[in-house]
């Protein structure tokens, strides 16, 4: 036990004596926040999200939401119930809900209707262009489909919700890629550059276990991704006055960051693995680590991308882990709650750890 200690008090002097590792580590993820943040910060989410549930399920309805989903400034969803969409609302989802209620085409023929309508007012500018937006949408509707002047009204309600600003949306994903790089990029170099100078092998002569020198490693980068993901959030809060969600927020985020450092570290241990040089583990970490930085919605949502790529985003794990870390620091969720993006993490934890025993050389 003294000597894996020993290795881990080793394994910290040497990361805060790299200046380059620092650097990558700590000063980097802050930077990059803070330009984003200081770019972007002050605007909202680039997409506006329409709900519509549709009660009457007849041919009215179906040709008013065939109507909404052609309008370039809206995305549209179809929601199955009213109190589900109103619970999306609330949870910052979308930016308003449009219910259609039976009957639609009676009403139509019969005089003036009023369709219920919720739009999130904590954004007062975005609250006023998806009402103008939908207003004009069902006047023209209404008077194409009557051949007379407008018959449906809103019946419009501001229902606060938790949604949050982009600067709220950088922070967590930030913490995620800090997390993936210093897990894949870092153990991947630094485990190659041990096997180069022959340092396992002379370790694999001593009585030293294998297993301790491994978990020396994970500790420290786990260590690590505590300092990292504490100093993002830090500087997010002091700085761009982030609000974090009440409760033990801190702690879960504290439990996310393990997990999910675990699972790079362990994709990290894998690239070693199969990697001959230094060189190569850095091109095999770039190929990995890249489409994941770019794809996972870090630095923007991914709800508008192309449909054939979404299967490529959702296999991602980075994905899983920044959208658990929103939800739990801004939206305030508990773990249980992200229960399913943890177990996918962990998966892939246990996955790549099993490559890595299989693949592993000494030299």
């Amino acid at each position: 036990m003294r000597t894996f200690w020993d290795f881990v008090k080793a394994d910290i002097q040497i990361t805060v004596r790299n200046r380059q590792a620092l650097f990558w580590t700590f000063f980097f993820p802050v930077l990059l926040m803070f330009l984003l943040g200081v770019a972007f910060g002050q605007s909202g989410s680039s997409t506006t999200k329409l709900a519509i549930v549709d009660q009457d399920r007849g041919p009215v309805g179906a040709a008013l939401v065939s109507a909404f989903q052609k309008v370039d400034a809206l995305k549209v969803s179809t929601v199955a119930g009213e109190s589900q969409a109103l619970k999306s609302l609330r949870n910052g989802d979308y930016a308003a809900v449009l219910v259609l209620p039976a009957g639609l085409q009676q009403r139509l023929a019969g005089g003036a209707t009023q369709l219920p309508f919720y739009y999130d007012n904590t954004s007062l500018s975005q609250a006023g262009t998806v009402t103008m937006v939908t207003q004009q949408v069902v006047n023209a509707f209404a008077e194409q489909a009557s051949g007379s002047q407008p018959r449906f009204e809103l019946r419009s309600q501001g229902i606060a919700s938790s949604s949050f600003n982009y600067i709220s949306f950088l922070v967590p994903g930030v913490v995620a890629m800090a997390l993936m790089t210093n897990g894949i990029y870092g153990v991947s170099g630094s485990f190659v550059a041990y096997r180069q100078r022959g340092v396992l092998r002379r370790l694999k002569a001593t009585p030293m276990p294998l297993p301790s020198f491994i978990g020396s490693r994970v500790l420290v980068h786990l260590f690590l991704a505590l300092i990292q993901a504490g100093l993002v959030i830090a500087v997010g809060v002091v700085a761009f006055h982030v609000h974090m969600a009440p409760g033990p927020t801190l702690a879960r985020m504290a439990v996310l960051a393990l997990i999910g450092s675990g699972s790079f570290v362990s994709i990290g241990f894998f690239v070693a693995a199969i990697s001959k040089n230094v060189e190569s583990a850095a091109a095999l970490g770039q190929v990995i680590g890249t489409p994941m930085m770019f794809l996972s919605g870090i630095f923007f949502p991914m709800d508008n991308a192309p449909a054939w790529i979404q299967p490529v985003v959702k296999a991602m794990p980075l994905y899983y882990l920044a959208n658990a870390m929103r939800d739990v620091m801004i939206k305030g969720f508990a773990l249980w709650a992200v229960r399913w993006d943890i177990m996918i993490l962990v998966l892939v934890t246990g996955v790549f750890l099993a490559c890595s025993v299989r693949f592993f050389r000494w030299e």
